[in-house]
Order: structure tokens, then sequence, then C-alpha cells
């Protein structure tokens, strides 16, 4: 995974638990809210995946990753 990859998880992770805060304070929508939140939680898992991934493979050239 690259850097824009990294960042986009991470700002739709935010994104979602934001909205998933704001209903689940309205009252409504609670089933909705915990959706959202734990398509954010993968998100986040997606990310530290990768990065792992990134750090076991080194840089493009060395090794799995210049293949």
């Amino acid at each position: 995974m690259d850097e824009d990859t990294f960042a986009q998880l991470s700002a739709m992770s935010q994104n979602l638990q934001k909205r998933a805060l704001a209903l689940s304070h309205q009252g409504k929508e609670a089933d909705l809210a915990m959706l959202m939140s734990a398509q954010a939680l993968t998100m986040e898992a997606v990310k530290s995946l990768g990065e792992a991934l990134n750090r076991i493979n080194g840089p493009l050239g060395l090794g799995a990753a210049g293949d």
C-alpha cells in the first residue's frame, strides 16, 4: 500500500467515526451508528496491516516488494 491509500483509509475512518458519534448522540439509527463505527475500526485495522506488510517487505526493490 502506498501513502495515499493510508491517508484515504485514515480520512474515511475518521469521517465514519464522527458520523457514528453524531448518530449515536441523536438517539436515532443506533444500529447504523454501530455499523459505521465497526467499518471505521476495520479500515484502521487494514491500514495497520498494510503498514506492517510494508515494513516486512522493506523498501521497493528489495525483497518481496521488488519482485
